[in-house]
C-alpha cells in the first residue's frame, strides 16, 4: 500500500473512532452532557463533546496499534506453529471470551451477584466477532480466512479491553467497547480496498515499488515451480508408459520362446 492510502486508512479511522465515540457518549452521558444542549448552556455541551471526540482519537488508535500488531503476529504464528496455527487461535479465543466475563465479575460481581451486567460485553464481542468474520470469508474468494477473522475480533479486542473492564464505571465501557468493536471490523474489512485502490493507482502511474519487484519474483519463482514439477509430473509419466511397453514386450517375447 502507499503511503498516500495508508494515511486514508489511518484517519478514516480515526474520523469514525470520533463519530462512534461521541454518539455513544452523548447517549450515555445525557445527564452530565447533552442536557446543555437544550438547557441552552451551549459552552458546557461543546467542552463535554470536545472531551468525547479526542476520547474518540484515543480508542481509534488504540484500535489501529492492535490491527497492526495483528498484521504482524498472524504471520508469525503461522512459522511458529505451522499447520496448527488455527487451533492455536481458537483456545486463545475461547480464554479470551473467558477471561472478558471472568476478570470483571471477579473483580466487581462477585458481591452483587448480577451476572447479566458483566455477560453482555463477551456476547457482544462474540457475535460482532462471528458476523465481521463472517462477511471477511465470504468477501475473501478462494481462501478460507474465517479462523484468523474470528482471531482477531475476538481476541484483539479483548486485550484492548482490559483496562477498560478494569474500571467500575460502566460509561467508559460504553463509549469504548463500541467504538473498538466498529474499528476494528472496519480495518479488517476495508484494507483490501485500500491495496487494491493503491495497486490500480500504481498501475496507471506506471510505478514500480521494491514490494511489487518481490512480488514479482515470487510470482516467476512459482511459476517456474510449477512448471518443473508439470515436466517431472511428464517424464515420470513416460516413463511408466516406457517400463508397461517394455514389460508387455518382454511377456510377448517368453510367450514366442515357449511355443
Amino acid at each position: 500500500m502507499t503511503s498516500k492510502y495508508l494515511v486514508k486508512f489511518y484517519f478514516r479511522t480515526l474520523l469514525l473512532g470520533m463519530i462512534i465515540t461521541a454518539a455513544v457518549s452523548l447517549i450515555t452521558e445525557y445527564q452530565n452532557v447533552t442536557r446543555y444542549l437544550f438547557e441552552g448552556q451551549i459552552g458546557e455541551f461543546l467542552a463535554g463533546l470536545v472531551w468525547f471526540l479526542g476520547y474518540g482519537l484515543l480508542i481509534a488508535t488504540v484500535s489501529q496499534v492492535a490491527f497492526f500488531i495483528y498484521l504482524f503476529l498472524h504471520p508469525l504464528g503461522m512459522g511458529i506453529f505451522g499447520r496448527i496455527w488455527p487451533y492455536v487461535q481458537l483456545l486463545l479465543v475461547m480464554y479470551a471470551i473467558f477471561d472478558l466475563f471472568y476478570l470483571r465479575f471477579y473483580r466487581f460481581g462477585l458481591e452483587s451477584g448480577q451476572v447479566w451486567s458483566f455477560i453482555w460485553i463477551p456476547v457482544l464481542v462474540v457475535a460482532a466477532g462471528f458476523i465481521v468474520a463472517g462477511m471477511k470469508n465470504k468477501y475473501s474468494e478462494g481462501t478460507n480466512i474465517f479462523i484468523p477473522a474470528l482471531f482477531y475480533m475476538i481476541f484483539m479486542t479483548s486485550i484492548t479491553l482490559i483496562p477498560f473492564l478494569s474500571v467500575e464505571d460502566t460509561s467508559w465501557i460504553y463509549r469504548s467497547v463500541f467504538t473498538l468493536i466498529i474499528c476494528n471490523a472496519a480495518q479488517l474489512l476495508t484494507l483490501p480496498s485500500y491495496i487494491e485502490a493503491s495497486e490500480k493507482e500504481k498501475e496507471e502511474r506506471g510505478r514500480v515499488t521494491k514490494s511489487d519487484i518481490n512480488e514479482q519474483k515470487r510470482a516467476e519463482l512459482k511459476h517456474q515451480e510449477a512448471a518443473q514439477k508439470k515436466k517431472e509430473e511428464s517424464q515420470t509419466k513416460k516413463r511408466k508408459n516406457m517400463k508397461y511397453k517394455n514389460e508387455t514386450r518382454m511377456a510377448e517375447n517368453r510367450k514366442k520362446k515357449k511355443k
